[in-house]
């Protein structure tokens, strides 16, 4: 993929391109500094038509975020099967993985029909450890992985809707929720231990479904 460092850009117009990305968005006004830091470590990138952004079972540090274009999801990581679904612009990409230290669940492809397609690329490794806020504060942290089991946990409802009979669909029913104190260390603990599960899910749904279970 072409990468484009953010120095290319003026203030304005990274901040027109981030604008649809509500993570980045809240960073640049409600915390500039930390908005700086994550800069620090990012990049836009743009693939070219049909060519491959994530590849299955890869292990990456970085997640991204799509600015413009459309993505193709295979879940058994070749081109030749069907497609899953798409992803369109706004849409998180590979958090999941990070914040599990797993490998990518499926592979994402430009969509060669969809035009231009730009992404926002930051590197994982500012964030270190789960507890560890050296670089990236709670803040910070609650806001990616509360955006991260949020979407993943409506991504495998959808699933279950459309197969409420599946046989995973039950064990998705049995994944944590957290009812204490938001904003705290144990609501991002709690968090971190329903991106595993969920993680351990949507590997599994992913694998059944490429298999046509």
């Amino acid at each position: 993929m072409k990468c484009i460092p953010l120095s290319s850009y003026s203030p304005d117009t990274l901040e027109s391109l981030l604008s649809g990305i509500p993570f980045y968005k809240d960073l640049m006004f409600n915390d500039p500094a930390q908005m700086e830091v994550l800069k620090q470590h990012s990049n836009v990138y743009e693939p070219g038509p049909n060519e491959v952004v994530i590849e299955k079972g890869a292990q990456d540090k970085v997640f991204y975020f799509l600015l413009s274009g459309q993505l193709i999801v295979y879940p058994d990581g070749r081109k030749a099967r069907k497609a899953l679904n798409y992803l369109s612009a706004g849409q998180a990409l590979g958090v999941l993985a990070l914040l599990c230290k797993a490998p990518r669940t499926a592979t994402l492809v430009a969509d060669p029909a969809s035009g231009r397609v730009q992404l926002f690329g930051t590197d994982f490794t500012p964030f270190g450890e789960l507890t560890d806020f050296s670089q990236i504060g709670l803040g910070t942290k609650l806001t990616l992985w509360r955006m991260v089991v949020h979407n993943t946990r409506w991504k495998l409802n959808v699933y279950r809707m459309q197969n409420p009979e599946h046989p995973l669909a039950l064990e998705l029913q049995g994944v944590e929720t957290f009812s204490g104190e938001k904003g705290s260390l144990e609501e991002l603990q709690s968090l971190d231990r329903q991106a595993h599960r969920l993680t351990d899910l949507m590997q599994r749904w992913n694998d059944m479904l490429a298999s046509g279970r």
